[in-house]
């Protein structure tokens, strides 16, 4: 399976076909789709490929039906899709979803095929609110982006330097959900995630010039908008990284038809293809290296709930139907655990004989070790004692014991309030 997420889509589809409601409170309406899905054809991972699949034809369909709206001449089209169809539609499908939605509201609202004002404005609202039902965030960057629309490029500059301003100085970490973070440079950042790929598209986003002359101050405003992404405004991996990629296809419906963007764009794939080639850890987890550990792990009789890497706990959970958190047990985690149970821990990374090598006053700190392949299964108070041990010797292992891989933060409260153990 590729994707990063995607097992957490067939959790909340599998809550739904048995309880009837979602595992964590969710007010989009895509996982009813993968819920469909699993009626028809079992609940399995192809099923869930089978709704990948769907959302990038989702997508394409999307950019062809928008394109025809906004052009009166079949050899204005530009009917290549770009692979940001693909990597929305395999990493984010919901997303995805949203975006389909919002480039027919862009297109109903540019439309030369509809004549009535009030009825492309009426049809693009309701398309709007279709986007934004399905992925809240989608439905922001729709709002700010028709906002940016109206304003005159002379303004671009103020603008441009309120955002250098406003988040340096005034703003803070909002509820854990929105974090200005000046220690990072955003692209550089984007590229450790995807790959050269993206730097292509963002390039040309910003400094090409493939649109007709009938959409061009769109297009500056959107490139303006992937300009403002330069900036650390927000954590980039959790938010500026899914704006960019959601630019980069609603650019796609206001470019011409023309042997240069076609260049630009099979460019494109060779990039993001090579890439995946030679990363494709960056697009999915070993998922094949998890089945024994998971199985391991959901056979301990007191294992009231696990803790384990982000990708790990999703898997975990959609084969074994077992608790799992990708963060440290807070007091809501603790208060639904099940009597008579623990709290184990999946360690990534960390080879069994440093973990043996830790003791306290002559004793070892772990009690309990089971080794299973790249992960040791330990009890969380162990680990607890363990990272402390860890911090009193300044030791190189340290960053490892304090990373994804080993979760070591507690759930925002946005999360906490939406969330059982989840992920």
């Amino acid at each position: 399976m590729f994707g990063k997420d995607i097992y957490w889509y067939g959790v909340q589809a599998i809550s739904l076909l048995e309880s009837g409601k979602l595992h964590s409170p969710d007010r989009s309406p895509v996982f009813h789709i993968v819920s469909f899905l699993f009626r028809l054809f079992g609940v399995n991972e192809e099923s869930l490929w089978m709704f990948q699949i769907l959302t990038v034809l989702w997508l394409i369909f999307s950019l062809l039906g928008a394109r025809y709206l906004l052009t009166t001449q079949l050899n204005e089209w530009n009917v290549l899709p770009n692979v940001i169809v693909f990597v929305l539609g395999f990493l984010y499908p919901k997303q995805a979803w949203a975006i389909g939605f919002l480039l027919f509201s862009f297109a109903f609202l540019f439309s030369t095929r509809i004549h009535k004002k009030i009825w492309r404005l009426c049809v693009s609202g309701f398309f709007l609110i279709l986007a934004t039902w399905f992925h809240t965030m989608v439905g922001v960057f729709g709002i700010g982006l028709v906002c940016l629309f109206l304003v005159p490029k002379k303004f671009y500059l103020p603008i441009f330097l309120c955002f250098v301003i406003i988040p340096h100085y005034f703003l803070c970490d909002i509820n854990n959900r929105l974090v200005f973070d000046i220690k990072s440079f955003p692209l550089k950042a984007a590229f450790g995630m995807v790959g050269f790929g993206i730097l292509w598209d963002w390039y040309h986003l910003i400094f090409g010039n493939t649109s007709t002359k009938k959409y061009q101050t769109i297009r500056n405003s959107i490139a303006f908008m992937g300009l403002l992404l330069v900036l650390p405004i927000f954590h980039f991996a959790d938010i500026q990284f899914r704006i960019l990629l959601s630019i980069l296809v609603v650019v796609g419906i206001f470019s011409s038809n023309q042997p240069r963007q076609y260049f630009i764009t099979a460019l494109s794939f060779v990039f993001w293809i090579g890439t995946l080639i030679q990363s494709p850890d960056l697009f999915r987890y070993p998922y094949e290296e998890m089945w024994n550990p998971g199985e391991r792990a959901a056979s301990i009789p007191n294992n009231g709930l696990l803790i384990a890497h982000h990708g790990f706990c999703e898997y975990y959970h959609f084969q074994f139907r077992k608790d799992c958190l990708s963060w440290v047990p807070d007091e809501k985690a603790m208060a639904e655990l099940p009597s008579g149970s623990t709290v184990y821990r999946l360690v990534y990374g960390i080879r069994r004989e440093n973990l043996n090598a830790s003791s306290e006053n002559g004793k070892p700190i772990f009690s309990f070790i089971q080794p299973l392949g790249e992960y040791q299964l330990v009890l969380e108070t162990d680990w607890n004692r363990y990272l402390i041990w860890l911090e009193g010797r300044n030791s190189k292992l340290l960053p490892i014991a304090k990373s994804w891989k080993n979760p070591y933060r507690k759930r925002p409260d946005f999360l906490q309030r939406k969330q059982n153990y989840g992920i």
